[in-house]
């Protein structure tokens, strides 16, 4: 039998990458041109020189797109007609997906033990259970009529149906995964040890010489889980505004990561029971700036979600690699457990002027693929398993020639004033569940 690529070297080696990622094979300090396929692009062919990432919070890509191909974009995996979830509460009562009902729900449980049993070994029927009692909300979504502007964007560049988020539990361990490629065990929010605090991609562009800033509307989550980081480097964290800024007069740096606010009803980070249509104007702000900006046609923007939040999808989460031997850190779940399978399926989304226009990508991705894609431009090494055999997401763009050499003209992000009005009466007055 001959093998992968049949006799052709270039391709027998292709293939032997792709399979050595699918087994793990690379690890820490593997640069991306020894374990990317011999076709991808190298540092030097990437037109890229300012990443901005827009990291939301807690929604899952059914419970945003299921509509999304009524609008459109009919090339994307939502849950079929069939779908539905069993509630243990109501006699055996099944529930299919329905119209969400107001813009702010109660938030979902989303721990590590939660979103096992919403994953369900696959079968992707457990989250109603979870987050009972008043469950049925698990299994809201939202359509074009309350997040226009997000299936607009999804619709006009290059969007992913197959990506997830990097650990089935909450927002710590998936931001660390997202700028550590690990959560060095840690399954809960909690941050992890001084001693791996310098195992990030800021300390990795910091040895470069590349610039770095996360503006942020408050304290953020990166403050939080790398204290030691912002006391050394607190010039890095600046406040929100200075994007604008700094985006107006063509400063911005080689990465950004852009940090909305959690604040329960008024937040802008999409958090329930946060009013989503306020974080999608708080992003529709950062994208309409970088669409603006000098350095738009150098330029993308990933926006993504650190994790599902408990909301509804039908997708299991496919296989991962295991960043490091440390298990996690749990006494819930079986002591061989590893950091082993993806999270929940989440929103994700490519702005820039090298985007494929209206386009889906069906490959598997997750937070690590973008860190690998950041590590490809700048010639960068793995930091772990995981980030080593990631793939970034090429397929979603056209480096040969930009498709949007001016940006397009996207809707405003509307906000609806008496939808947010009853948010807020529904906080100073919760309603019965």
């Amino acid at each position: 039998m001959l093998p992968p690529g049949g006799g052709d070297p270039a391709r027998v080696a292709r293939g032997q990458r792709a399979e050595r990622r699918a087994a793990c094979y690379y690890g820490p300090g593997a640069r991306p041109r020894d374990t990317l396929d011999l076709d991808a692009p190298e540092a030097g062919q990437i037109p890229l020189d300012h990443f901005v990432v827009v990291m939301q919070e807690n929604r899952s890509f059914d419970h945003y797109f299921q509509k999304l191909p009524q609008f459109g974009q009919t090339d994307v995996d939502v849950a079929p007609a069939s779908y539905a979830n069993a509630d243990p509460s109501g006699e055996g009562a099944i529930v299919h997906p329905f119209l969400a009902e107001t813009p702010c729900y109660e938030d979902v449980p989303h721990n590590w033990v939660a979103v096992h049993h919403q994953i369900a070994d696959g079968k992707m029927n457990g989250f109603l259970a979870a987050a009972n009692p008043d469950g049925r909300r698990a299994l809201s979504y939202y359509d074009q009529s309350t997040l226009g502007y997000y299936y607009a964007l999804a619709s006009t560049f290059a969007m992913g149906d197959r990506y997830f988020a990097a650990v089935p539990g909450p927002t710590f361990p998936n931001r660390m995964f997202a700028l550590s490629a690990s959560s060095f065990g840690h399954v809960a929010n909690t941050p992890p040890p001084p001693r791996d605090e310098e195992r990030t991609l800021f300390h990795q562009l910091e040895a470069k010489g590349l610039s770095w800033v996360i503006y942020a509307q408050g304290r953020t989550f990166e403050e939080q889980m790398y204290p030691r980081l912002h006391a050394e480097k607190g010039e890095h964290f600046r406040d929100f505004e200075e994007f604008f800024t700094d985006a107006a007069s063509g400063k911005l740096p080689f990465f950004a990561w852009i940090e909305s606010i959690y604040d329960e009803r008024v937040g802008t980070d999409e958090h329930a029971p946060g009013d989503v249509q306020l974080g999608q104007a708080f992003v529709a702000r950062v994208v309409k700036a970088f669409m603006a900006s000098p350095t738009w046609p150098s330029s993308a923007l990933i926006l993504n979600y650190d994790e599902h939040g408990g909301f509804f999808d039908h997708v299991p989460p496919p296989r991962a690699c295991p960043p490091d031997d440390e298990p996690p850190h749990t006494e819930t779940l079986p002591e061989n457990s590893s950091f082993d399978r993806l999270g929940v399926r989440v929103p994700f989304v490519v702005v820039s002027p090298f985007a494929r226009p209206h386009f889906v990508s069906h490959r598997t991705y997750t937070h690590t693929s973008v860190l690998r894609l950041v590590q490809a431009k700048a010639d960068l090494p793995a930091l772990t398993r995981r980030d080593a055999n990631d793939a970034p997401p090429f397929d979603m763009f056209d480096f040969r020639e930009p498709s949007f050499p001016s940006p397009p003209i996207l809707p405003e992000a509307t906000v609806d004033e008496a939808a947010r009005k009853r948010c807020l009466r529904e906080e100073s007055e919760p309603r019965r569940k």
